[in-house]
């Protein structure tokens, strides 16, 4: 067989906050790799936002910020915006009405005194799990980032932003409220493209696992893209082969039914 390469979401693939990474998830990437396969994480979270719990089960590389870092043996790119485009967003973001939070490789920034109670857990885990890198970002003189969240604070206003930067970035919502800003000409897909064309991976020899809106070109670019049981019935209806849910086997069962593992 020859060698493959399978790409993992994070957050609602193999992991979920609160309820962590199934056991029989960790088991079937080690076995994926044991097989001779190579496991790729492929995420929307910067670099420094994948926990240790999450890397510590064993990856080949990584590609995060939604294909604007990339890793793996000796393939390596990290594209950042300029600190002072970066200052530029996070101006207009205050001035309409989003609440921002800069991701960035280095650091995460939380507007730590304005951010409304519903995701407040949010930060707390962040700041619980890697409190080395979350910093408050009105206490930064400027900021390192390579994409931009924000909550929608004041949807008239908004509206203004969203139309100012609708060039800039690819604009996903994750619900009615919450935005993730990746980059023109980035995502998940492109990290692909430009990994397996540098490690000389065919693309009849690519998997990748997802469940949101930021992973559904990264499951259409890849020979086999899978959905999560567990995703939006939308999105389920859009992506030809579903596995079950992060905590049914999900995992586990698809990569067996793939032949990967035992």
């Amino acid at each position: 067989m020859n060698r493959k390469i399978v790409f993992f979401d994070i957050d609602g693939t193999i992991y979920m906050y609160g309820k962590g990474v199934p056991n029989d998830t960790k088991d079937a990437i080690r076995n994926l790799r044991e097989n001779g396969h190579l496991a790729i994480i492929c995420t929307g979270r910067t670099r420094n936002m994948v926990f240790p719990e999450i890397s510590e089960i064993g990856f080949d590389g990584i590609i995060a910020g939604a294909g604007t870092y990339v890793e793996c043996q000796d393939v390596f790119y990290d594209k950042r915006l300029s600190r002072e485009y970066a200052q530029q967003v996070y101006e207009d973001m205050l001035t309409y009405g989003v609440l921002p939070i800069g991701e960035g490789v280095e650091a995460i920034y939380f507007d730590v005194k304005h951010i409304p109670e519903q995701y407040r857990d949010i930060y707390e885990l962040y700041h619980t799990k890697i409190p080395q890198y979350v910093k408050d970002i009105r206490e930064e003189e400027s900021i390192d980032v390579s994409k931009f969240s924000g909550v929608l604070l004041d949807k008239e206003k908004s509206r203004y932003f969203l139309e100012k930067y609708k060039d800039d970035f690819q604009i996903i919502y994750h619900n009615t409220n919450y935005i993730e800003m990746i980059p023109a000409n980035y995502s998940k897909a492109k990290g692909i493209e430009y990994l397996i064309d540098k490690l000389n991976i065919s693309i009849e020899d690519t998997y990748a696992f997802g469940d949101g809106m930021n992973d559904y070109e990264m499951l259409k670019y890849v020979r086999y893209g899978v959905a999560m049981g567990n995703a939006a019935e939308e999105f389920k209806k859009k992506i030809d082969i579903v596995t079950e849910e992060y905590n049914k086997g999900g995992i586990s069962n698809a990569l067996k039914r793939f032949g990967l593992i035992d």
